[in-house]
C-alpha cells in the first residue's frame, strides 16, 4: 500500500536484509559516487589500520616464534641462523614502524606499499625455504589482512606460487595446495572486502534515513504548526496511537476489557489560561463594499486585507484563531502566557484600525473597523479527533465578542478588566456606556480612539491566484453566489489551479526520498537534507558499534540483538558458494593424495562428497528451517569443515605428506563458515590440532622420529592457529559491523514508519484523503468545482445552557463536547458514510459534506446525498445514546441540509486549509440557523428532488438572511420511501 503521498510502505519487521550475489562477489557497488570517495577515506583512516594491526600481530608474532626456535632448537648452519634472523628481526622492525605510519595515510597506493614491504621478510623467508609452511600463511595473508585489491593480491599470489613451483620442481603436487590456497584467498578477499563495503553503503543509507526521519520530524512540526500551536505537538502525537487502537476496536465485538477500553474518556487537550485577552474586529461597510462587487474582486479584496491582518498579528505576538464572516478574532497570553496581554490586543486592535485606513486608501473603499478587547480566562485546545484546530471558547470569550458588536467605528472597545490592565499615560481613554452581564451585573466599558501615524504600518500583499482568495472568503462565511467558473479562472471539474504550497512541495520532497530497501532513490543527492553524510555521523556509528560488543568474544552486550545475530543465518548464495568452494578444495586434496592409499582415500572421498551433495540439495530446498536450528547448522558447518581432516588422517603415516595440507587446513580452509563465530572455528582448528598431533606421536612413531621435526610441526600449526584467528576475527568483525548498521537501519526504517504514519494521520487531519493524491501529482495545488454536493450543519443549541465555568472553569463541559465529536466522528468509520467528509466544527456546530470523492460519471449524484441524509439521522440517534448517559441534561439537536453547486480547494503556504464555498453551503447555513429543535430542515429544491426516496413536512415560508423568504420542509424520519 502507499502511502498519503505515494509513499512505498516500508518493511515494519526489524529483519536486516543483506544483498548478495555473484556480480557483487566481484564487483561490489556503491550506491553513489559519493559514498565511494567516502569510503576510500574511511578505509584509510579507520578499515586500514585496524586490518593492519592484525596483520602486524600475527607477522611479528610469526617472527617471534622463529626466532625462539632457531636459537632453542634450530642445528642450522651458523650463516644461515644469521640471515633466517635477520630477515625476522628485519620484519619485526619493519611492521613496528609501519604501526607509526599508518594514521597518518591519505593516499591509497600508500596502504599497499606500507602492506608491501611488511610481508617482504615473509616472502623471502617462502622462496627459501619452499618446503615449510611460510608460503600457505603468506598466500592468505596477501588476499585478507594486507587490504590489496583483488587483481593486485593474485598477481602477487600467482607470481610467488609461479616462483614456489620453480623452485620446489621435486615437489610437483605441491602446486594443488597452493591453487587451493589461492582460490580460498581470492573468496575471503572478496568476502572480507564486500562485508566492509557493505556495511559503509549501509551506513551511508543510515544516513540517509537519519535525514529522512529528520525531515519526517520538520513536516510533523509544520502540519502541527498548521493546527495548533507547538505546545501541544508532544501530547497530540502521543494520542496518534490512543486514536489508532480505538479505531481499530469499533465495530468489533468486544470483551468485557476492551469495552472498558471503549468506555474510558478519549484524550483531551484543553487547558484553562487565566491571564489573557480576546480581541473580536468586525468590518464597518463590509455589506455595502461587497454589493458591487464581482465574486472574485470580493475575494481579492478580502484577501488582501486579511493578508495584512495575519502580518500584524505577529507582529503584535497575537495568536490568530479564526474569522468568521467579516469577523477576525485572535488572543493574546494564549498558549504561551504575557505578562502585557492586554496591550498587545489594544495595540493589534489600532493597527487594525489604522491598515483599514491604508487598505481604503490602495483600494479606493470606505470600509471601517469595530474592534472590541476583553481580559479574563479561555478553554483553549482541541475538541474532537478529525479535522480538528485550536480554538478558544469560555464566556469571557463571549464578552469580548459582545464589546465589538457594542462599539463604535474607528475605536477599541474595551471592558473595565482591559482597562485596569492598561497603562493610563500610554492611552487616550473615553467613557462608554456600562454592559449588563447575564447574571444582571453591570461593567464599566472605554472606547479607545485611534492612532494618527505620519508612517504606513502595511503593505499591500503579494497578489494571490484567485483559488486562493476565494478560500479565504470561504473561511471568511462570504457568500459567493456568482458562479465561480465563468470569467473568473476558477476550473470547472476536469481542471486545476495552481495553487502553490512550499508545505506540500515538502511533503512531496521528502517522499520522493524514501529510502526503500529494494532500490535507492534516483534523485538522493537533489535533497541536501538526506545527502548529508558526515565523519561525524561514521565515528559516532563506529563508536557505537565498539561499545556495543565484547571486545574479547564479540558477542553483542545487547542479548537480544546477540540472539537475532545467532540465528542469522547470512545471504542464501553466500552459503552456496561456501559448498562449492569446500567441494572444490575437497577434490583439488583428493588429487594431491591420489597416488596414496588409493582405495581407502576414495572410499573416503565417495562418502563425504555423497554426504555434502545430499545435504547441500537438501539445504537448497529446505535451508531456512533447517538452518534456524542453532545446533543443526553448526553441526552442518562443522561436517563441511572437518572433512578434509578425514583424508589427512587415512594418509597419516607420511608426515611430509600430511603436514603442508594440514597447515593448509589449519590457515586457509577453516576460515571458511561465514555463520561461525570465530570461537567456534578456532575450538574446531584445535580440536583438529589435538586429534592430528595425538595419533601422529602415539600412533605411528616412525613418522616423528627426531625433536626437529616435533618442535617445526608445532610451530607451524600454532603460527597456522594464530592466522586463523586473525583472518576468522577479522571477518567477523565485519560480518558483525554490517549486521549491526543493518539491523540499526531496519529499527530506523520502522521509526520512520511510525513517524509517517502520523505525518499522514495529520496530514488527513488538515485535508481529506481524496485531495491528497491530487496534490502530489499537481505540485502542491488543488480547486475544483463539484456539481453537486451535500452540505450539512448541526448545532447543538442548548450546549450553552449546560455550559458555566463554574466547576473546573468550563473543562468538564468540553470533554463532554470532545466526546460527543468522538461519538460523531467514530460514524465515519461505517462503510456507509465512508464518502462524508466531516469540513469543521464552529463552536457547538458541526459541518459535513457528501459527494467531494463523487466524480460526475461515477454514479448518481443524488446517492451521495442520500448518504448525508442517512448520516445525518445517524447523527441524531447516536445524540440520543450519547443523552442516555447525561445525567439530569440532553442535547437539543438542529440540523439543516442542502446540495447543489459547490467550490471546494486547498490553501495555505505554510498553513493548509481545506474547505468548500458556494451559495450552496450558505443556504444549508441558513437551513440550520432557522430550523427548529430536533428537526432536519430542508429547500424546497431538495424536497423536490428527493420526493421518490423520502418523505417530507411542509413547514411553510421563513424569512431567510440575504434569500429574503423561503419555502423549506422537514425531513420526517424512518419515512423512507
Amino acid at each position: 500500500m502507499n502511502g498519503a503521498m505515494g509513499t512505498h510502505r516500508l518493511s515494519t519487521a526489524v529483519v536486516p536484509h543483506e544483498k548478495w550475489s555473484l556480480k557483487n562477489l566481484f564487483y561490489p557497488q556503491f550506491d553513489s559516487p559519493t559514498n565511494e570517495k567516502k569510503y576510500i577515506l574511511s578505509y584509510l583512516k579507520k578499515i586500514f589500520p585496524s586490518s593492519h594491526r592484525i596483520l602486524v600481530t600475527i607477522l611479528i608474532s610469526h617472527a617471534l616464534i622463529n626466532s625462539i626456535k632457531i636459537f632453542l632448537f634450530d642445528s642450522l648452519t651458523k650463516q644461515s641462523k644469521v640471515l633466517h634472523l635477520s630477515l625476522l628481526a628485519i620484519s619485526i622492525c619493519l611492521n613496528i614502524l609501519s604501526l607509526i605510519l599508518i594514521n597518518r595515510l591519505r593516499i591509497h597506493i600508500l596502504s599497499n606499499i606500507i602492506s608491501f614491504i611488511c610481508l617482504c621478510p615473509l616472502a623471502i623467508l617462502s622462496c627459501l625455504y619452499p618446503a615449510e609452511c611460510h608460503i600457505f600463511l603468506l598466500i592468505v595473508l596477501i588476499y585478507t589482512l594486507a587490504n590489496f585489491s583483488l587483481l593486485l593480491s593474485i598477481l602477487l599470489s600467482v607470481l610467488i606460487t609461479l616462483i614456489i613451483t620453480f623452485l620446489t620442481l621435486d615437489i610437483k603436487m605441491r602446486l594443488i595446495l597452493l591453487i587451493v590456497s589461492n582460490i580460498i584467498g581470492i573468496y575471503l578477499n572478496r568476502s572480507l572486502d564486500i562485508t566492509m563495503r557493505s556495511a559503509y553503503n549501509q551506513l551511508c543509507k543510515n544516513a540517509n534515513v537519519r535525514g529522512s526521519l529528520l525531515t519526517e520530524h520538520t513536516l510533523i512540526s509544520k502540519m502541527i504548526d498548521s493546527l495548533m500551536p507547538r505546545k501541544y505537538a508532544t501530547v497530540i502525537m502521543q494520542d496518534f496511537d490512543v486514536f489508532r487502537e480505538r479505531v481499530q476496536n469499533v465495530n468489533t465485538p468486544h470483551p468485557a476489557d476492551d469495552e472498558l477500553k471503549m468506555a474510558t474518556f478519549r484524550p483531551l487537550h484543553i487547558e484553562r489560561m487565566e491571564n489573557v485577552s480576546i480581541l473580536f474586529a468586525d468590518i464597518v461597510g463590509f455589506t455595502h463594499m461587497s454589493s458591487n462587487k464581482s465574486a472574485a474582486q470580493l475575494v481579492s479584496l478580502l484577501s488582501d486585507l486579511y493578508g495584512r491582518f495575519d502580518d500584524l498579528c505577529v507582529q503584535m505576538s497575537c495568536e490568530k484563531i479564526a474569522t468568521l464572516g467579516d469577523c477576525y478574532y485572535c488572543v493574546s497570553g494564549c498558549p504561551e502566557p504575557r505578562e502585557d496581554h492586554a496591550r498587545s490586543c489594544v495595540l493589534m486592535g489600532l493597527a487594525m484600525i489604522n491598515a483599514i485606513e491604508e487598505f481604503d486608501e490602495d483600494n479606493n473603499e470606505q470600509v471601517d473597523m469595530r474592534v472590541g478587547v476583553h481580559s479574563g480566562s479561555v478553554n483553549c485546545g482541541i475538541v474532537g479527533t478529525r479535522k480538528f484546530k485550536f480554538d478558544i471558547f469560555s464566556n469571557d470569550v463571549t464578552l469580548a465578542n459582545k464589546m465589538e458588536s457594542t462599539g463604535k467605528p474607528g475605536y477599541v472597545h474595551i471592558t473595565e478588566a482591559t482597562y485596569q490592565l492598561l497603562k493610563r499615560d500610554e492611552f487616550q481613554f473615553e467613557s462608554g456606556s456600562p454592559y449588563d452581564l447575564p447574571s444582571n451585573v453591570s461593567i464599566a466599558t472605554y472606547f479607545i480612539g485611534k492612532r494618527h501615524l505620519s508612517h504606513r504600518i502595511t503593505q499591500k500583499p503579494p497578489q494571490m491566484t484567485l483559488a486562493t482568495a476565494a478560500a479565504v472568503a470561504v473561511a471568511s462565511g462570504v457568500p459567493l453566489s456568482v458562479p465561480l467558473n465563468e470569467s473568473n479562472n476558477i476550473p470547472n471539474t476536469s481542471e486545476t489551479v495552481m495553487v502553490t504550497s512550499p508545505l506540500l512541495e515538502e511533503v512531496v520532497q521528502a517522499r520522493r526520498a524514501t529510502i526503500s530497501e529494494e532500490e535507492p532513490p534516483k534523485d538522493l543527492g537533489m535533497i541536501k537534507t538526506v545527502e548529508t553524510v558526515n565523519e561525524t555521523t561514521f565515528e559516532n556509528e563506529e563508536k557505537e558499534l565498539v561499545m556495543s560488543f565484547n571486545i574479547l568474544t564479540l558477542t553483542y552486550k545487547d542479548k537480544r540483538l546477540e540472539e537475532s545475530f545467532s540465528a542469522h543465518i547470512g545471504p542464501h548464495s553466500l552459503l552456496i558458494v561456501e559448498v562449492i568452494l569446500s567441494i572444490l578444495s575437497l577434490l583439488l586434496i583428493y588429487i594431491y593424495f591420489f597416488k596414496h592409499k588409493l582405495i581407502q582415500t576414495s572410499i573416503a572421498m565417495g562418502v563425504i562428497i555423497g554426504i555434502k551433495l545430499i545435504l547441500t540439495l537438501i539445504l537448497i530446498r529446505f535451508h531456512r528451517p533447517l538452518l534456524n536450528w542453532w545446533i543443526l547448522r553448526h553441526f552442518i558447518a562443522s561436517f563441511y569443515l572437518l572433512s578434509p581432516l578425514i583424508l589427512i588422517l587415512i594418509q597419516l603415516f607420511d608426515y611430509d605428506l600430511t603436514s603442508p595440507v594440514f597447515f593448509l587446513f589449519i590457515s586457509t580452509y577453516l576460515t571458511l563458515g561465514a555463520s561461525l563465530s570465530h570461537l567456534i572455528k578456532t575450538l574446531i582448528a584445535i580440536v583438529s590440532i589435538a586429534i592430528y598431533l595425538s595419533l601422529m606421536f602415539f600412533k605411528d612413531k616412525n613418522s616423528v622420529s627426531t625433536n626437529f621435526d616435533a618442535v617445526d610441526i608445532s610451530i607451524c600449526i600454532l603460527i597456522s592457529l594464530i592466522v586463523l584467528y586473525g583472518i576468522s576475527r577479522q571477518l567477523e568483525v565485519g560480518r558483525r559491523f554490517q549486521y549491526h548498521v543493518v539491523h540499526k537501519s531496519a529499527e530506523q526504517r520502522v521509526e520512520i514508519e511510525k513517524e509517517r504514519e502520523r505525518a499522514d494521520w495529520l496530514l488527513r487531519n488538515i485535508l481529506p484523503e481524496h485531495v491528497i493524491e491530487p496534490l502530489r501529482l499537481h505540485h502542491g495545488s488543488y480547486s475544483r468545482n463539484h456539481p453537486c454536493v451535500g452540505v450539512l450543519f448541526a448545532s447543538l443549541i442548548n450546549f450553552h445552557v449546560m455550559y458555566e465555568e463554574q466547576y473546573e472553569g468550563g473543562k468538564f463541559y468540553a470533554r463532554i463536547l470532545n466526546e460527543f465529536y468522538g461519538d460523531i466522528e467514530e460514524l465515519f468509520l461505517d462503510p456507509r458514510f465512508s464518502k462524508i467528509e466531516k469540513i469543521k466544527t464552529i463552536g457547538s456546530t458541526f459541518m459535513a459534506a457528501s459527494g467531494l470523492q463523487t466524480d460526475v460519471n461515477d454514479q448518481n449524484p443524488l446517492d451521495s446525498v442520500c448518504d448525508l441524509f442517512e448520516f445525518a439521522l445517524a447523527f441524531q440517534a447516536t445524540m440520543e445514546r450519547f443523552n442516555e448517559a447525561l445525567l439530569n441534561f440532553a442535547f437539543e439537536l438542529r440540523m439543516g441540509l442542502n446540495f447543489g453547486p459547490v467550490t471546494a480547494g486547498v490553501i495555505g503556504t505554510t498553513k493548509l486549509f481545506y474547505d468548500i464555498w458556494g451559495d450552496t453551503v450558505n443556504v444549508a447555513s441558513r437551513m440550520d440557523s432557522t430550523g427548529e429543535r430536533g428537526r432536519i430542515q430542508v429547500p424546497e429544491s431538495v424536497a423536490v428532488a428527493l420526493k421518490d426516496r423520502y418523505k417530507f413536512e411542509l413547514r411553510g415560508e421563513i424569512d431567510v438572511k440575504g434569500k429574503s423568504r423561503m419555502t423549506t420542509y422537514f425531513l420526517i424520519p424512518n419515512k423512507k420511501l
